[in-house]
């Protein structure tokens, strides 16, 4: 009894990420994932890089947004079974600042809730990005 309750939960767990992955190749049919969520992306790449930043893309769901000359920054983006996770790493004199939000139920975002979940993951790493400098320089 208990071993059918267990196989029939797995059976549940590989069947919703089966129907997951195909959602997300559905998305992502014809079109990049920084197609997909290019107002995230260029809000990100105004603040981090001056939108001076080059997207290098891992694979189709996975991509960094980095600047080609310095090296102190590098936003990752990554996306799967409707959920966008970014990632932004900030260096600062050695010590490195790593701040992930993972943004739920994002297959359909229209251009506005994707400006509202730029601004509000900006404005978090700013101030994250103020802190850290203060604690470095702290310790100096």
């Amino acid at each position: 009894m208990i071993w059918g309750i267990i196989i029939a939960i797995v059976v549940v767990f590989i069947s919703s990420s089966l129907i997951g992955n195909s959602k997300d190749s559905q998305d992502l049919a014809g079109r990049k994932l920084e197609e997909k969520f290019n107002v995230i992306i260029n809000s990100i790449n105004n603040v981090a890089f001056n939108k001076e930043g080059v997207i290098k893309e891992y694979d189709k769901k996975h991509i960094y947004l980095i600047h080609p000359i310095s090296g102190n920054q590098m936003i990752e983006f990554l996306y799967s079974q409707g959920v966008l996770a970014i990632t932004w790493k900030y260096k600062y004199f050695q010590k490195e600042l790593i701040h992930k939000r993972s943004f739920l139920n994002v297959r359909n975002l229209s251009l506005f809730e994707q400006e509202k979940i730029a601004r509000a993951f900006i404005s978090e790493m700013e101030e994250k990005i103020d802190n850290h400098k203060n604690l470095v320089m702290r310790d100096f």
